[in-house]
C-alpha cells in the first residue's frame, strides 16, 4: 500500500522518521475540536514547544565567557568615548577662546 504526501512516497515499511520534516508535519493529526478559534493558539504553542526543543542552548561556561567579553568591550568603548569626548571638549574650548579675543 502506498500513499502520496507532498510529493513523498511512503510505503508500509517506512516510519515517520524516514520522512522529510515537512511530511511529518502534514502527517500529524489535527487538533481536536476542528481547530476553530481555540485550536490555532494551541497549535501555535505546540509548534513553539517543538521549535524550542530544536534549539542548541549554550552551556553555563559559554554564557559566562561571552558575558565577560561583552563587559570588557563595554568598559573599553566607554573609556574610549569618554577620552574622545574630553579631547573634543578641550579642542572646542580652545577654539571658543580664540574666537573671543
Amino acid at each position: 500500500m502506498q500513499a502520496v504526501e507532498d510529493d513523498v512516497i511512503k510505503d508500509a515499511s517506512m516510519d515517520s522518521t524516514d520522512l522529510p520534516e515537512e511530511s511529518k508535519e502534514a502527517s500529524r493529526p489535527a487538533v481536536r475540536g476542528g481547530g476553530g478559534w481555540l485550536g490555532r493558539p494551541i497549535q501555535f504553542l505546540r509548534d513553539v514547544r517543538l521549535e524550542m526543543k530544536k534549539v542548541t542552548w549554550p552551556s553555563r561556561s559559554e554564557v559566562v565567557s561571552t558575558t565577560v567579553v561583552v563587559m570588557i568591550a563595554v568598559v573599553f568603548f566607554a573609556a574610549y568615548l569618554w577620552g574622545v569626548d574630553n579631547v573634543l571638549e578641550l579642542f572646542f574650548h580652545q577654539v571658543e577662546q580664540a574666537l573671543k579675543f
